[in-house]
């Protein structure tokens, strides 16, 4: 039908080639483009704060009710928990196969509102956050030499206020490093104590002038008037100023500012900071509208930066730390190139076989079918990113396979002399069939690629799609445009006889040989299958992983002081760490380095889990010259941290494609007993540790803190008439502050804090002296009521799904983690004998990732399978010859061996898994169009044997060709050694040369045993 419509039609036809190869390059430069494929992150978190109660009494009142009630929502697939002390931070998974989360959240805010009045008095929050997916299209550090923090964070809000106004696409901005800003009032505890104030009477005298309240109104001469009252604090002066009555003394009062130093500062200690190369530094996120193009955003970004330098007051400093578009331009001219090299090579390898007018006129169908492609791709939705277009590349050899097919027939009748149209008509009638059932079993070999929910199936999916979206482009253009370009074009040749045409050495010697199998089929077959288990045999000894790591040129240092340091001392281990980065002499390939203190920023690439945020915790992103120069920066990182920072544990690491840390090996230790699991987690480490070459072992739950614990006399307090409660506002307000109101300026709500002065709240004996209350005209010491004691507690207390659990994870110098693994299973098996009922061990990290991702995309596998069958009992009406068709599918399990274990660094994982996808489907292309041709050349030939070794014949040169073309288009990613993709290719380029082997021989013996000796139609056994 697509031919005779061509036929009919052939200038409607050459326009529609003129206007795709018009609009195919404008659409390829306007395209919208990422460097990855847009993932769906399915998680957010809920917190909740209760300042100074330990972790386990966190677990039990807070954690543990919010995980019930987020147990309710049907969608959520799994729970993970943290209880440190003060707060409860709960990690929400949703289930893969939920795509509309917005309904999902709203449900899980409604939830958390619900389960407020169950949390104990005081509790602040749950807070849910589900903007874990946001990725940063740019970071951008803000430094101001002279400057304070607060006047950087005013620039900041105002570039913040600019680009939402003047950059079209920005979807969010994010500040990081504001430092928050306080006014406190310090007194002297035992100064106010004798002046016989209490403190109480400060506050309710602090918050009952700063007041905002209307005065009511007046009605004039038929105008409303409001009367607005005075009294909120306008400067600090205000503050200082505040009367406060002196008990017994009617009439008399103290200004604030004599019993009580009033200061204008930050947060003490410090919230979450930010430096860069060492300064500090306000740090802005800029992520992108979903879909908006990436070129438009970048140049609007760029002259936004460029203008805003320039107006930015003197000494301020505005320097990019990250920009995706610069690496979506790297990944995708790196795919780009390597896409033009592999059209370079099909186009030379066509002409080769088919010699320089054929080869030429099915060469110009490949750039015709990427145009068409690529303009279907932004009819769907699908943008420019490195999976999409090395689709491209994978697809290029079973692209030019049609044209070859059918030029190649036409030709051939072309030289019968038989009439142009009429040989057209033919062609396309009889091949349309077969090449359409080809395409049709390689889209359907892609499957469980396309029905995969999760990460790693969203990542991936651009592959399965573009590549079916090529083969039904080039199926249509094969029929159509290739048909009219070998009318008008292709010379109809001198009349050549058929058998003088494939009677050269080589055919000859080919037909020889396969001559000989088929009569030995009955050992040539079973010899061919033996070499299965050679396959098996290699394939155990290659090197297992999920995804490899990224060859971005960065670093990510994480940084991690015992718990219980604060914000102070992982401050002064992030700057000596900054300090030595950025030294040029001994660092000349950084380029720039930005630390955070308490958080790990914003997540500017999609692969990157930034860490949770606690006050012992610091993260770098160090930014260098070259890739190549990664790896010895992370030694060097690690020699001068085992030197230079004891104090902290330092864990330089390279950025990774695929979820999670290449290489992470995690073991999740399940049990009831807190003891008894960290008991069991230690001896694990330990075990890990003599491991040569282990190395970053570590577990979740970090080491035990101590609590001083304030024992209070319930009876001696009741006789003092001091309640608990009471106590624990007086220890509050005297050690981290007690917020008492705010002091507004501007659009800044700034929280006003009384506590006491320096020297109280750092030394611990001036506690037993704090005055808690006044029994009469006597202040009433803690050390009267209270006794002290030291109590250890467990930091952090992990549970997953509501089980308590404890994460031990390393990595290993040389092995990956599949080879790690192997190692500790002794180990494993020994603990896990140990362990007493109820307690369990599982896997996480890489491999749990890999395992999850292959079961999902294994589930598939038998309804893709089902699909590939249908379409071959549709093609040939037949149920034998499917079945022979499917069984040489592994016989490429050997060269696919082969080539894994001769390449150097190859991998067998989840790329590798969707190569074999695509060389099954290749292989049963060439299958298809071999046995079709065996049924053809049975309609004149005496015998099968003859039949099958003519038909072998005929489709040698296609089948050569294709398995050339596929196989040199991908040598420039091999060559490349493509981070991503070189697995993927080498188990197409090697599985398909042996198996382009094995099926010019194994087909034609499996045809002829099945089938009579006899000269038979092949109607007559159809079944």
């Amino acid at each position: 039908m697509i031919t005779r419509f061509a036929l009919a039609n052939p200038m409607l036809v050459l326009a529609m080639v003129l206007l795709a190869l018009i609009a195919g390059p404008f659409s390829f430069l306007t395209h919208p483009s990422r460097e990855d494929p847009k993932i769906t992150i399915r998680e957010g978190s809920v917190m909740a704060h209760f300042p100074g109660m330990p972790a386990d009494k966190v677990e039990q009142l807070l954690t543990t009710v919010l995980e019930e009630k987020i147990r309710e929502i049907p969608e959520v697939d799994e729970i993970n928990s943290t209880s440190s002390t003060g707060r409860s931070l709960i990690n929400v998974v949703i289930g893969d196969e939920y795509t509309d989360l917005d309904p999902i959240w709203n449900d899980l805010r409604n939830k958390m509102d619900e389960v407020v009045a169950d949390l104990p008095e005081g509790t602040q929050g749950p807070t849910v956050d589900t903007d874990k997916g946001d990725v940063a299209m740019a970071t951008i550090a803000l430094t101001a030499e002279g400057f304070s923090n607060a006047e950087m964070h005013a620039a900041a809000k105002e570039l913040r206020r600019r680009l939402y106004a003047s950059v079209p696409g920005v979807r969010k901005i994010t500040l990081y490093g504001v430092l928050e800003q306080r006014v406190f009032i310090e007194f002297d505890n035992i100064r106010i104590s004798q002046l016989g104030l209490d403190p109480q009477a400060i506050i309710a005298a602090v918050q009952g002038q700063n007041v905002i309240q209307p005065g009511g109104r007046v009605e004039v001469d038929g105008q409303t008037l409001t009367i607005q009252p005075t009294g909120d604090f306008a400067s600090l002066a205000d503050i200082r100023s505040l009367p406060i009555a002196i008990p017994g003394e009617q009439g008399r009062a103290f200004y604030l500012s004599d019993i009580a130093g009033i200061t204008f500062a930050y947060e003490d200690p410090p919230g979450p900071q930010a430096f860069y190369n060492g300064a500090p530094a306000i740090v802005i996120g800029i992520s992108m509208t979903d879909g908006f193009d990436a070129n438009a955003f970048s140049r609007s970004l760029t002259a936004f930066l460029a203008a805003a330098k320039v107006a930015l007051p003197v000494g301020m400093f505005l320097d990019t730390i990250t920009y995706q578009p610069d690496e979506i331009e790297t990944a995708v001219f790196g795919v780009v190139n390597n896409l033009w090299q592999t059209v370079l090579i099909v186009l030379a390898v066509v002409i080769a076989f088919l010699g320089f007018r054929t080869g030429l006129i099915v060469g110009t169908t490949v750039p015709l079918v990427m145009v068409i492609t690529i303009l279907v791709m932004r009819a769907v939705g699908i943008d420019l990113e490195r999976m999409s277009l090395a689709s491209l590349i994978i697809a290029l050899g079973l692209l030019v396979d049609n044209g070859i097919v059918i030029a190649e027939e036409l030709q051939s009748r072309f030289a019968r002399g038989e009439g142009r149209r009429k040989a057209a008509r033919a062609v396309g009638s009889m091949m349309s069939g077969p090449l359409l059932a080809a395409s049709l079993t390689t889209i359907f070999a892609f499957m469980p690629l396309i029905l995969m929910p999760g990460a790693a199936g969203e990542y991936t999916r651009s592959i399965s799609l573009v590549v079916g979206i090529a083969l039904l482009v080039s199926w249509v253009v094969a029929l159509s445009a290739l048909v009219l370009f070998c009318i008008w074009f292709l010379h109809r040749g001198k009349p050549v006889n058929e058998e003088q045409a494939y009677s050269s050495r080589y055919y000859n010697a080919y037909r020889s040989f396969l001559t000989m199998a088929v009569r030995w089929r009955w050992i040539s077959v079973p010899l061919a299958f033996a070499t299965i288990v050679i396959g098996v045999l290699l394939m155990a000894n290659v090197s297992k992983t999920f995804f490899p790591a990224s060859e971005r040129t960065q670093l990510q240092i994480v940084v991690e002081l015992p718990v219980g340091a604060n914000t102070y001392a992982t401050q002064d281990v992030v700057k000596r760490l900054s300090g030595w980065l950025t030294d040029r002499e001994t660092n000349p390939e950084v380029l720039d380095t930005v630390g955070y203190v308490g958080t790990g920023g914003p997540r500017f690439y999609l692969a990157l889990s930034p860490i949770d945020g606690f006050a012992n915790k610091g993260y770098f992103i160090v930014n260098v010259r070259e890739f190549e120069e990664v790896a010895p920066l992370i030694d060097k990182v690690r020699a001068f941290a085992a030197a230079q920072v004891p104090e902290a544990r330092v864990t330089p690491k390279k950025m990774s494609l695929g979820p999670g840390e290449a290489g992470l090996v995690e073991y999740r230790l399940f049990g009831s007993d807190i003891n008894t699991l960290k008991g069991f987690a230690e001896g694990l480490k330990a075990d890990i540790r003599a491991v040569p070459g282990a190395r970053d072992v570590k577990d979740n739950w970090e080491n035990p803190s101590v609590t001083i614990r304030v024992v209070i006399n319930q009876e001696a307090a009741r006789r003092a008439g001091v309640t608990s409660s009471a106590i624990a506002q007086a220890l509050n307000a005297q050690l981290a502050g007690l917020q008492v109101t705010d002091y507004r300026v501007g659009d800044l709500s700034i929280p006003v804090v009384i506590r006491a002065e320096g020297d109280a709240r750092q030394n611990i004996d001036r506690l037993r002296t704090l005055n808690v209350a006044r029994t009469g005209d006597s202040p009433v010491p803690l050390l009267q009521i209270a006794s002290f004691e030291g109590a250890p507690q467990y930091s952090r207390i992990k549970r997953q799904d509501l089980e308590r659990v404890i994460t031990v994870s390393a990595v290993h110098a040389t092995e990956t983690a599949a080879g790690f693994n192997g190692i500790l299973q002794p180990t494993l098996a020994a603990l896990e004998a140990e362990m007493p009922a109820g307690y369990r061990i599982e896997q996480g990290g890489e491999l749990e990732a890999s395992e999850d991702a292959n079961e999902k995309l294994s589930a598939n596998m038998p309804l893709a399978f089902a699909s590939m069958v249908l379409v071959l009992i549709w093609q040939f009406n037949s149920f034998i010859r499917p079945a022979l068709i499917i069984s040489i599918i592994p016989l490429t399990i050997t060269g696919v061996g082969l080539a894994l274990t001769i390449a150097p660094g190859a991998n067998f994982g989840f790329m590798a898994i969707l190569g074999f996808l695509a060389l099954m489907g290749i292989v049963i292309n060439n299958a298809i169009i071999l046995i079709d041709r065996i049924d053809q050349e049975r309609e004149r030939c005496e015998t099968i044997l003859d039949a099958v070794v003519e038909a072998g014949v005929r489709r040698l040169r296609p089948i050569i060709m294709t398995t050339c073309t596929t196989a040199l288009g991908l040598a420039p990613i091999i060559v490349a050694r493509d981070v991503l993709f070189y697995d993927l290719a080498l188990v197409i380029a090697g599985g398909l040369l042996f198996g382009t082997v094995l099926t010019l021989v194994v087909i034609p013996c499996l045809y002829a045993m099945v089938f009579r000796t006899a000269k038979a139609s092949p109607v007559d056994d159809a079944a």
